[in-house]
């Protein structure tokens, strides 16, 4: 799809600023009509960014403008979870989000498509005077607190398998709910409890549309249609497959055709008139950067996006408000993706350490590689974990070093990633004299062997620490043929050819050595590569060089999702960069 996005910060009234990426609509047949996302919330909203940027494209492909922004203290937007009054933010930005594209493109109808949470928060914004006229809720309850039930039950399970057998972590503070890697304040699961849709009236509802939409065959919350209905808003109630797979993992998401297509169908039956009188919202502004306020101080946020054959990279840097601090020496981080998550990395780990960081003085850059996030590319290139350990993604990662330096941010870096991004981070650190470390939490590899992930679920089918109920939830059909190809080709596997891939992760680790460079591993408990190069000798090794650290951290899950274990992850890195900044002032007072 050949559309065009921008990417802007919205404000209104001194307020913090909204990210959000804009989809211009090609042609002029149905720009009647603006299409506002509101996203879920956490880890749902994670894994379903790549389908939601798909389905606002197809949109403007089809001729509906359509913005998708970040709610404050999520994504790429301000703010941090334990700030004041969440629900009320969030409400704010979907009706500046709104505003402004009603005012930017000159639409007489916008509709607001909800999804989950979303869809709470899309009808308060309307129910509270947010120029919106009709409304797509899909999975959305009537009530607040039955979403945090539902997530709050996710939550007990989800910290007991990141701890079995383990002493857990500081508990949170009173009435705080954690799950899928994100936080909610006590205020925040207070003010989403006590949210009933029901209760809440719509202006001029008689000339609204609503479409519901149930989620995987879960049926409509009757309250909310009943409710609707009463209020003589225009109801259709239809299917919603798809959601599962939207938000079932970044690698494996996939976008939801079928409910694309319901929606597009509702669509062009919209009105071509407002529901009310729409009013003066002109006091809503865009940039095309942002000054983000925290405790430490200001840092400017400036998105960045560098041409590559297949279209655009995209990044997001963060940097001092007043100039760098001149004892960094040129010094600048760039974070790379978790795996198939976008740039803001693990639970948005990547977003609070750049602004740390860049209010230190230390600009850092949060980079999207082909096909995550806003980058470009084919919108699912990565359903199996050997598309993210391709050759061509460790080039991508050194042409964002080279823009930052032609840019005179920079010319010396720190590169840090988790799961793939470590290993990104690796071969630019060995690949790029500019790279001085690497910061690498959780890396699945030295060297990419196509059998390396049967190989270690075949081990996994075996170890006594793994039961039969774990084993059948994690091991999908994939897998499973994937393990017996390898056990029936195994014998074809050479001693030669095994021997050769011991060899090549010892090739790796002696060229770290010799190059100097600083490197920090981290690794959580049962990380794989961590026992295989514990067994092959090469971690024993590692230890031994000055110039690399191990560090280890007792969850068990790979992208540390409790937000404890965040804050250990957080306070690593921190001290991995200390170390860089003091070698700096070490050089500079030597020379």
């Amino acid at each position: 799809m050949n559309v065009t996005d921008r990417t802007l910060y919205l404000s209104s009234a001194g307020a913090p600023p909204v990210h959000a990426v804009f989809h211009v609509a090609e042609g002029r047949a149905r720009q009647h009509v603006g299409i506002v996302f509101c996203a879920p919330f956490g880890w749902d909203e994670v894994c379903s960014y790549r389908s939601r940027r798909e389905w606002a494209q197809r949109l403007a492909a089809d001729g509906y403008p359509s913005i998708r922004p970040s709610y404050p203290s999520t994504g790429d937007s301000a703010g941090a979870p334990r700030d004041p009054d969440r629900l009320g933010a969030w409400t704010s930005a979907v009706a500046q989000a709104a505003s402004w594209l009603r005012t930017e493109t000159g639409v007489a109808r916008v509709v607001a498509i909800g999804m989950s949470i979303g869809g709470l928060i899309a009808y308060r914004a309307v129910a509270t005077g947010a120029p919106i006229d009709d409304l797509v809720l899909w999975g959305t309850p009537a009530r607040g607190r039955s979403w945090v039930r539902e997530l709050t039950a996710f939550s007990k399970l989800e910290l007991a398998s990141f701890f079995d057998g383990i002493e857990p972590p500081d508990e949170l503070d009173p009435g705080e709910l954690e799950a899928g890697g994100f936080l909610l304040s006590e205020e925040t699961v207070r003010a989403l409890s006590a949210l009933d849709l029901t209760e809440l009236p719509l202006p001029d509802a008689a000339s609204r549309r609503a479409l519901l939409l149930d989620r995987d065959g879960i049926a409509v919350d009757h309250r909310l249609a009943e409710h609707l209905e009463r209020s003589g808003v225009d109801v259709e109630i239809g299917a919603g497959a798809g959601y599962a797979a939207m938000t079932s993992h970044p690698q494996q998401a996939r976008a939801p055709l079928s409910v694309i297509r319901r929606v597009a169908s509702w669509l062009e039956h919209a009105p071509n008139t407002p529901a009310a009188e729409p009013g003066d919202h002109a006091g809503v502004h865009d940039t095309d950067t942002a000054r983000i306020e925290l405790p430490g101080g200001h840092v400017i946020e400036t998105p960045i996006f560098l041409d590559q054959h297949f279209g655009r990279l995209a990044a997001v840097l963060s940097e001092p408000a007043d100039g760098p601090v001149p004892a960094v020496g040129g010094l600048c981080v760039v974070l790379l993706n978790a795996g198939a998550v976008r740039r803001i990395g693990p639970n948005r780990m990547w977003v609070e350490a750049a602004r740390r960081w860049a209010a230190a003085g230390v600009p850092t850059l949060r980079l999207d590689v082909e096909g995550l996030g806003d980058a470009d590319g084919d919108p699912t290139p990565y359903a199996a974990d050997a598309g993210l350990y391709v050759p061509q993604l460790v080039p991508q990662v050194i042409a964002a070093l080279d823009e930052l330096e032609a840019r005179g941010t920079a010319s010396r870096f720190v590169v840090g990633g988790l799961c793939a991004g470590a290993y990104w981070s690796l071969y630019a650190a060995l690949d790029d004299v500019r790279v001085s470390a690497a910061l690498m939490i959780n890396p699945r590899a030295l060297v990419w062997d196509p059998a390396l992930l049967p190989a270690r679920d075949l081990r996994k089918l075996f170890s006594a620490q793994v039961s039969l109920s774990k084993i059948r939830k994690q091991m999908s059909g994939p897998r499973v043929r994937a393990i017996a190809h390898y056990v029936l080709t195994r014998p074809t596997r050479s001693v030669a050819r095994r021997r050769a891939a011991k060899l090549d992760d010892h090739a790796i680790v002696e060229r770290l050595r010799r190059s100097g460079k600083r490197a920090l591993f981290v690794f959580a408990e049962n990380e794989p590569l961590q026992d295989e190069l514990a067994t092959s000798g090469e971690l024993a090794a590692l230890e031994r060089m000055p110039n690399v650290r191990i560090e280890y951290i007792r969850v068990r899950d790979h992208t540390l999702r409790p937000c404890r274990i965040q804050r250990d992850a957080h306070e690593l890195l921190d001290r991995a960069l200390e170390r860089e900044l003091q070698g700096l002032i070490q050089i500079a007072a030597s020379e």
